[in-house]
């Protein structure tokens, strides 16, 4: 009923400084608005003058007589000008309180119900001119479309909370109407079920979510709720809360103050376990895929070092060869009579040499076989590049193919696993002088080169062989596909993965007439 609701208190003192200025302007000492409250009638607001008895929120009984009684049932205005005079009002309860004279109009909720009378009082004898009785109607008005004004607000707001209510009720999300003392008013099942309480719970004021909210997440709750005061709602966080179990459980939360009811807020919570389950799978998805990709690209350098078995033993049992002998000419050298020891030393030294690049070969080899977790370090390009071209030597040679390399020097220093990258060049040089093995006739031609570009490095190998169609060009970075009669076609799949892992691209370009070159960019590191 619209009679029940509370008329807010800046109408109140409007209401107020009307009835003092209605009360100065007609010269009594009584203006009134009084308010029905069945089966009473009260005071509602009462004049500040001289002489006035009526107190606000004194209460009469209805039936026995009243002035403002009969405006009310009659629904127009009454004008009493001498009560003593009148046998209709002889007995009327005012008397008793010196007040003879009576002038009011009644006042009505939007939707007709009765809210009460705006009335004048006076202790003498009063005719209440025309003019009087038309400025009492006017001042009707004004309150009138104050109530007008108050009843669309309250519709507004119930509307509001039934839409809450509807929301509330459907348990998509959990939602909970709060106070500023941490207290839970109202929550639906949804949120009951996050936290473990039931309806028992809330209604006992066990409920608390300054009570649920972890001690590590107090500090920011106190922010949220400076920032609601200041804003009136607070941007969606996450944080936990303690369940009744005393387990936790990861929401999300949104905050607002509830329009029209000081101290007072609505919460929606979402349920963030599965979610957070998900992330962790996730992560764990995550981690195994780069074991496995390790563990790919780990046995992808085998298998690659597995095809230049021949060639690097050629590589390593060429300089032992070399050294045998020249020990074996510095014996010769020490056995002469007198001993030839400047001789013997040169050969010697030939002897070092030959082991120190025995020495190279078995490191460079070694780098690559070993299975170790990914670290990107400073790294000299160039440097790694060369490292893989002395590695391919042998291989290189035994398929006829010439080298010829454009490094630019100065390279800037780049960030990246030395033996990643160097894998990446060894399956390209690899492919590369596979691809043209297959040629009779054609010069057989491996351009390695170098560049700086404006923020990586450009590594470019290019070759003479028979080149790359266009379809085979958009699927040559396929895992699993391959124009070779052996292997798994995961290699350039691999090196993809392991240059964009760096924040480098790796593309292929055919060459015209003949040949492919692949591109690779490493980013240039910045802290270098």
């Amino acid at each position: 009923m619209l009679n029940t609701m509370q008329v807010p208190a800046e109408v109140m003192q409007k209401w107020q400084e009307i009835v003092d200025l209605l009360a100065e302007i007609l010269g009594v000492p009584s203006a009134l608005i009084m308010r029905v409250e069945p089966p009473n009638i009260k005071v509602f607001v009462s004049s500040v003058t001289k002489g006035n008895p009526y107190e606000p929120d004194e209460v009469a009984c209805l039936d026995t007589g009243l002035y403002c009684e009969t405006v009310m049932n009659t629904r127009q205005p009454l004008i009493v000008p001498d009560a003593l005079q009148d046998e209709a009002w002889k007995s009327n309860p005012d008397i008793k309180l010196g007040m003879i004279s009576y002038l009011g109009v009644p006042i009505t909720w939007p939707d007709g119900e009765m809210f009460g009378t705006i009335c004048v009082l006076d202790r003498k004898s009063n005719e209440y001119s025309e003019l009087y009785l038309r400025l009492l109607l006017q001042w009707r008005d004004v309150l009138q479309a104050d109530l007008r004004t108050i009843a669309t607000m309250q519709r507004e707001i119930e509307q509001r909370e039934a839409k809450i209510r509807r929301l509330v009720d459907a348990n998509i999300i959990g939602i909970i109407i709060w106070n500023v003392e941490g207290q839970i008013l109202d929550a639906n099942s949804e949120f009951l079920r996050m936290v473990g309480y039931d309806q028992r719970d809330l209604l006992s004021g066990r409920v608390s979510w300054a009570d649920m909210t972890p001690p590590e997440w107090r500090d920011h709750y106190a922010l949220a709720m400076s920032e609601l005061k200041n804003k009136g709602a607070v941007q969606p966080f996450e944080k936990e809360y303690i369940r009744k179990d005393g387990n936790r459980i990861p929401v999300l939360i949104g905050i607002a103050s509830l329009e029209g009811i000081e101290g007072q807020g609505v919460a929606f919570v979402l349920d963030l376990t599965e979610r957070k389950r998900a992330e962790t799978e996730a992560r764990e998805s995550e981690r195994r895929f780069r074991n496995m990709q390790m563990e790919l690209a780990h046995a992808n350098r085998l298998a690659t070092l597995g095809q230049l078995t021949a060639s690097i033993t050629h590589e390593v049992k060429q300089p032992i060869t070399a050294t045998l002998l020249n020990t074996q000419t510095a014996q010769r050298f020490l056995t002469r009579q007198p001993p030839d020891v400047e001789r013997a030393k040169t050969a010697i030294d030939r002897a070092v040499l030959n082991g120190m690049r025995v020495s190279e070969v078995v490191d460079r080899t070694h780098a690559l076989v070993r299975k170790e977790p990914m670290r990107k370090d400073r790294l000299e390009i160039n440097e790694a590049i060369s490292g893989v071209i002395g590695l391919t030597r042998g291989e290189v040679a035994k398929n006829g193919v010439q080298v010829r390399t454009q490094l630019e020097e100065g390279l800037p220093v780049v960030q990246g696993s030395r033996v990643q990258i160097q894998q990446v060049m060894l399956n390209l040089i690899v492919n590369a002088v596979e691809a043209m093995s297959q040629m009779s006739d054609d010069p057989r031609e491996l351009h390695i080169s170098t560049q700086a570009e404006a923020d990586c490095v450009l590594v470019t190998v290019r070759d003479t062989g028979p080149g790359l169609s266009e379809g085979t060009i958009e699927r040559a970075f396929e895992a699993f596909y391959t124009t070779k009669s052996s292997g798994l076609g995961m290699g350039l799949s691999i090196c993809r993965s392991i240059v964009e892992d760096h924040g480098g691209r790796l593309w292929a370009i055919a060459d015209v007439p003949k040949g492919a070159a692949f591109q690779f960019t490493v980013p240039i590191n910045s802290d270098c």
